[in-house]
C-alpha cells in the first residue's frame, strides 16, 4: 500500500510538474517574438512570495524519493525471498541519480545559477544515467509487468535525455521545450 501511495504521489507530482512547464512555455512563446524565444529551464511563479515554491517542492520531493530508494536497498526484494545482491545494487543506482537530479534542481535557486545550455547538458547526462538504470533494472526484474515499466521508464528518459540535448544545442527550439514538458506528463 505504501508503494502505492509513492507511485501516485511521484505521477500526480511529475503530471503537474510537466503541465506547468507546457503552460509557461507556450505562454512565454506567445509573448515573445519568434525570434526572441528562448528555452528556459525553470519557470517561476509570478507572486514574489511564491517564486520559488516550485523548486521547494521538487527538492522535498527528490529528498522523498532518494529516502524511498534507500529503505529499498536495505529492504529484501518483495517478489524474490531474502535479500538480493542485483536488488540493492539497482536501488543504490537509482539513489544515487536521484541525489544527481536533486543536486542538479537546486541550481536555479542557489547563489551561482548555471546558463541555461549548461543546465539543459547535465539534464541530458543525468537523464542519460536514469535511462542506464531504468534498462538495467529492466532486465533484472522478476515480474514481467514491472520489467515491462521499467522498460517504459527507460524509453521515457532517453526520450527526455534527447530533448535535453536538443535544448543545449538548439536552446531555440519551441517544439523542443513543449516535447520536454510533455515528457514530463508521461
Amino acid at each position: 500500500m505504501a508503494a502505492l501511495m509513492y507511485q501516485i504521489f511521484s505521477s500526480s507530482v511529475l503530471v503537474s510538474l510537466g503541465l506547468y512547464h507546457l503552460i509557461s512555455t507556450t505562454r512565454n512563446y506567445l509573448k515573445s517574438p519568434q525570434q526572441s524565444y528562448f528555452a528556459k529551464p525553470f519557470h517561476p511563479f509570478p507572486h514574489n512570495c511564491l517564486r520559488h515554491l516550485q523548486l521547494y517542492l521538487v527538492i522535498l520531493c527528490f529528498i522523498i524519493a532518494f529516502a524511498h530508494q534507500l529503505l529499498l536497498s536495505a529492504e529484501s526484494d518483495p517478489l524474490v525471498k531474502g535479500h538480493t545482491p542485483v536488488h540493492r545494487f539497482t536501488s543504490l543506482q537509482s539513489a544515487a541519480v536521484l541525489f544527481l537530479f536533486l543536486l542538479l534542481s537546486d541550481s536555479p535557486s542557489s547563489l551561482l545559477p548555471l546558463p541555461p545550455d549548461l543546465f539543459f547538458t547535465l539534464g541530458f547526462a543525468v537523464f542519460f544515467l536514469q535511462y542506464s538504470v531504468s534498462s538495467t533494472a529492466a532486465t533484472v526484474q522478476t515480474s514481467d509487468l514491472q520489467a515491462n515499466c521499467d522498460t517504459i521508464s527507460a524509453r521515457i528518459s532517453a526520450l527526455v535525455s534527447l530533448l535535453c540535448l536538443i535544448l543545449a544545442c538548439q536552446p531555440r527550439l519551441f517544439v523542443a521545450d513543449v516535447g520536454l514538458g510533455a515528457a514530463f506528463c508521461l
